[in-house]
């Protein structure tokens, strides 16, 4: 008779269990139904600095969160440069070599009902970089400055396959912190046009 009550017991006890776990379960911030993905992307533009036009490159990396009405948030890293250099202004009567610019950070983005074969989005990126002149200027105090960059920007985006996206849009960045000579920042302050290619979970 103890041993019988013993296992009904033991029975109630192990089918209460599932309900109090369930019941202590923590609240997070992200939950329900949230499909995990990450993409990596190779972009190209063009851009302008002091005003001239550059040709501007970078990649990306994020992690990706789509909710079950489509909406989408990536969260990540990015990194751009420019390809070709860019002469310095405002100096007077001398002869400097072309400047370099490359900035990158985190960078977060929301997409509008990702699902659909073309829908737009949003991004931020906060981060930092560095403008240089490409040779050593004996005349100059320094070569390179660090900068502060904050870009926001819009895209579109088209579904190519399951795995592949392409998407274009528009940024703007602006630059803080620079007091290299041959260029302010204003002058690296400025719009890109991009195209992006994305490859990964969607």
């Amino acid at each position: 008779m103890i041993r019988f009550s013993t296992i009904l017991i033991l029975i109630f006890l192990a089918s209460a269990l599932p309900e109090r776990l369930l019941a202590q379960q923590p609240e997070t911030l992200l939950s329900g139904d949230i499909r995990h993905g990450g993409f990596g992307s190779l972009i190209f533009g063009v851009t302008s600095v002091n005003g001239q036009a550059a040709y501007l490159t970078g990649t990306r990396g994020a992690w990706s969160l789509r909710f079950a009405d489509g909406q989408t948030l990536h969260i990540g890293l990015a990194g751009y440069s420019t390809e070709n250099g860019f002469d310095a202004v405002n100096v007077n009567g001398a002869n400097l070599p072309e400047l370099d610019l490359q900035y990158g950070g985190f960078e977060t983005e929301y997409l509008n009902n990702s699902n659909g074969l073309i829908h737009y989005g949003g991004q931020l990126l906060v981060g930092a970089g560095t403008v240089r002149y490409r040779d050593r200027v004996p005349d100059l105090a320094k070569r390179s400055d660090s900068i502060f960059t904050i870009q926001p920007g819009a895209n579109i985006h088209l579904n190519i396959t399951n795995w592949f996206r392409i998407n274009g849009g528009v940024t703007y960045r602006l630059v803080n912190g620079t007091s290299l000579e041959g260029t302010s920042n204003s002058e690296l302050s400025g719009f890109s046009a991009m195209i992006g290619l994305r490859f990964g979970w969607f």
